[in-house]
């Protein structure tokens, strides 16, 4: 079921780092490592102008073809359900659905006879050989009938009541019940409903539409109408569609990086990466530090890790997989001529700029240094290298298996 409330805060946040969180693929895998070599330079991120960042592309390729080598990958094959990348009339009408049913109020009807479906608030006591049993008897109890949450005979014997009339139900708990002493046993429930609770969902017009968009999480101030509406859902539910690269992309990754021989990982890099997991833990630990006596403890009680030991071997592990995914990039794109360019980092940049509420993309240059140029370059590049592996694969619906 997909969300429909969104919250957007368009407010000034500090900007990660390094913007590992959102290219590292959940498929990776560790990797083992054997001889060690030596790096010939630093393919750490340094301050650079925008227009720099292709040459580096090159440069740090060839360090990583020192420490794993790639096989031929073009022409493999992936499998994906194509079926859940599609969008369709029903499941748009089903969200709106489901947004009338978030907005229904309900209507108490105090008279007349239930029937199954009903949602129901009732009264009961129910009496083993006219003694009243442990867990037998309570008042003002919601139940849906029909739901079975109730044993057969009771549930069953719901229907048809009359609003306010009490009623007596016989009824035969099932021999395997858990009580044993209830089991198989005949019983008589005294019942009264007490009220038919009665959900109305709200008609789809376009005045509804107008009154409500807001406090659905709908930002678009222009969706007043209920076609507006099914443009705007459609348009939200198909962002899935475009998970449908990264699917493929993970799944030819796997391929890629399982049982990959990996001699080493470039140290300073690695060590860049470390220290920016290690600060921004740091720095969300200092923020939160009156309600913890230790850094460990915070871990414990937000991350659930055992140790400081434990982080820092998760710490080590995140590290070297987004590296090796890293390393791989990089390589497919130099090996392939694929570039970022300057217009392509200033674009990015200037999305997050207004995304994160900074004047400009210049502004967080003056914030967090040139460094950014290498940051904001990779994250195009592994877009690009996203949609490259996508176009060189072949992908195996797997739609009719699945189903």
């Amino acid at each position: 079921m997909f969300m429909y409330v969104e919250m957007r805060k368009y407010m000034k946040k500090k900007l990660f780092s390094v913007l590992l969180v959102g290219a590292l693929a959940a498929s990776l895998v560790a990797c083992g490592k054997t001889e060690k070599k030596e790096a010939k330079a630093s393919t750490a991120n340094t301050e650079i102008n925008a227009e720099e960042y292709a040459g580096t592309i090159t440069s740090n390729a060839g360090v990583y073809k020192t420490f794993v080598n790639l096989s031929d990958w073009k022409g493999m094959s992936v499998d994906l359900k194509e079926s859940d990348y599609v969008v369709l009339d029903s499941d748009v009408e089903d969200y709106i659905k489901s947004m009338l049913e978030s907005k229904a109020t309900t209507n108490v009807i105090t008279e007349g006879t239930t029937k199954s479906g009903d949602v129901i608030k009732l009264d009961y006591s129910g009496k083993l050989d006219g003694t009243a049993f442990s867990g037998g008897t309570a008042t003002d109890v919601t139940y849906t009938i029909g739901s079975g949450k109730f044993i057969e005979d009771l549930d069953k014997g719901l229907v048809g009541l009359t609003v306010g009339q009490e009623t007596d139900i016989t009824c035969v708990f099932p021999e395997s019940y858990y009580n044993s002493d209830l089991a198989g046993k005949t019983t008589i429930f005294t019942v009264t409903v007490n009220e038919i609770d009665e959900s109305v969902v709200p008609e789809l017009t376009d005045e509804w539409v107008a009154a409500n968009a807001a406090s659905l999480g709908i930002e678009d101030s222009s969706v007043t109408t209920v076609e507006q509406l099914r443009t705007y859902v459609r348009s939200y539910l198909e962002t899935k569609a475009s998970s449908r690269s990264s699917a493929i992309f993970d799944a030819a990754y796997k391929q890629m990086s399982d049982g990959l021989d990996v001699s080493d990982y470039p140290s300073e890099e690695l060590t860049d990466l470390l220290n920016t997991l290690n600060s921004n833990v740091d720095a969300e630990y200092q923020s939160y530090s009156s309600s913890y006596s230790s850094k460990e403890e915070y871990l414990k009680s937000a991350y659930k890790f055992d140790s400081l030991d434990a982080f820092n071997e998760y710490a080590d592990n995140y590290a070297k997989q987004y590296l090796l995914q890293k390393m791989i990039v990089t390589m497919i794109a130099a090996d392939n001529n694929i570039t970022v360019t300057a217009d392509d980092i200033n674009s990015t940049g200037e999305e997050l700029a207004s995304y994160y509420g900074y004047d400009d993309y210049n502004d967080i240059l003056d914030t967090y240094g040139k460094t950014m140029n290498s940051e904001i370059g990779y994250q195009v590049l592994y877009q690009k290298i996203v949609d490259f592996v996508c176009e060189n694969v072949t992908v195996n619906d797997t739609t009719d298996t699945a189903e």
